[in-house]
């Protein structure tokens, strides 16, 4: 019964550790997913120091010409390029701040999805003889805005005057990330061009979306050298605090597996201990018969690994079980919404665990029940087997 009651305790200890690994997992991957295809895309470039101050002078000539080129890498799956300005919006109930883009619609397609987040209206479809403009669900309920209202942009043109345009909701879009939903409308390119009073074949950032996104680096090196002295950034360089969730997520992952198997280490140690205790009698009499103290060591360490191994194997695969499940049906955590969406997490988890992370914890599950098992074992081995045979 001790036996079993080990092995149920072992199982249970690494369901949860596999099933909540395989959560943050999937939540980390919603995010990245969610900054590369609606956010950032994989790759950007600039001109030298745009990054600094959005200053509006800072362009990219030939645009549509380095578009082009890039486009034609094969690493390269999609390529956009866009204006980009500050403005201050004006509207009946309120004004805001925030960020513009200047897009051309069906390129911008290919490579974000908001044209896939919209909660009502169209995608920049003109409607009206004002041009359109595309918000954030979150700035329209701050600014009371619906389909159809007008707002009033202001922004310093190139020149450095003052330039003021009004423009019509023609669409509300809503993502995951409320933040992004309040800071940043899209406008048509060359509504934001003449605004700006900006002329030729220009633009402020080029955004790429990679067939793979394990190459970022590698395509980088070959943007670079079609962009000559414009800056070309990473999806991590651009959002560092990214960058440092997806580096440090693994470290996380394998401290809380630890800590689980730190619970299982002293849970077995225990085990083994009361095991040896109440066996006290049998071990005396396998020393008194000339049973050796190697062969004593070694019979409890394999009892406590088989009973180890095969608790762990049955949590591992039951976690894995449970984990294939969520892979394809989310797993709803709306109830804290209004949190994790104001960092850009999404409400609906679906779990992501790989096969390499499921044989390390069954290795450390292995060296877990191996460590746990010295201390029973060599406390066995102080027995003496006069004093042991006369024990209840």
């Amino acid at each position: 019964m001790r036996s079993i009651i080990m092995i149920v305790a072992i199982a249970l200890g690494l369901i949860a550790g596999v099933f909540a690994t395989a959560f943050m997992l999937g939540a980390v991957d919603s995010r990245i997913e969610s900054a590369t295809r609606t956010e950032l895309a994989h790759l950007q470039v600039h001109a030298s120091h745009f990054l600094d101050n959005n200053e509006t002078g800072l362009i990219i000539n030939k645009a549509s010409e380095l578009t082009q080129k890039i486009n034609q890498l094969d690493e390269v799956d999609a390529v956009s390029y866009r204006l980009i300005a500050e403005p201050f919006i004006m509207a009946a109930h309120g004004t805001g701040g925030g960020k513009m883009l200047g897009i051309i619609p069906e390129e911008e397609k290919q490579v974000t999805n908001i044209s896939q987040k919209l909660v009502d209206g169209t995608y920049l479809e003109k409607t009206s003889r004002m041009p359109p403009v595309l918000i954030g669900e979150k700035l329209a309920k701050k600014l009371k805005l619906k389909v159809g209202s007008k707002l009033n942009v202001q922004m310093v043109d190139m020149n450095g005057d003052l330039s003021s345009k009004g423009y019509r909701v023609s669409g509300i879009y809503r993502t995951v990330n409320t933040g992004f939903d309040e800071t940043n409308l899209f406008v048509l390119y060359d509504d934001l061009k003449k605004q700006l009073g900006l002329q030729g074949d220009v633009a402020h950032e080029i955004a790429m979306i990679c067939n793979d996104a394990e190459m970022v680096d590698e395509v980088k090196t070959k943007v670079q050298q079609l962009a000559g002295n414009d800056d070309v950034k990473t999806w991590k360089e651009l959002s560092p605090e990214m960058s440092i969730l997806t580096e440090s997520m693994d470290q996380y992952m394998y401290i809380f597996i630890l800590i689980i198997l730190l619970g299982l280490c002293f849970g077995i140690i225990n085990t083994m201990l009361m095991a040896v205790l109440e066996r006290t009698k049998e071990i005396g009499m396998l020393m008194a018969v000339g049973m050796n103290k190697r062969k004593i060591f070694g019979m409890i360490m394999l009892e406590s690994v088989m009973l180890t191994l095969t608790g762990g194997l049955l949590g591992v695969f039951i976690g894995s079980l449970i984990t294939k499940y969520f892979e394809t049906r989310p797993i709803d955590v709306s109830a804290f919404s209004e949190g994790l969406e104001k960092y850009g997490y999404a409400t609906k988890v679906y779990t992501s665990l790989q096969p390499d992370t499921l044989i390390i914890i069954t290795i450390l599950v292995i060296i877990t029940g191996i460590i746990s098992a010295v201390y029973p074992a060599r406390k066995a081995l102080k027995l003496n087997p006069a004093e042991a045979t006369r024990s209840e």
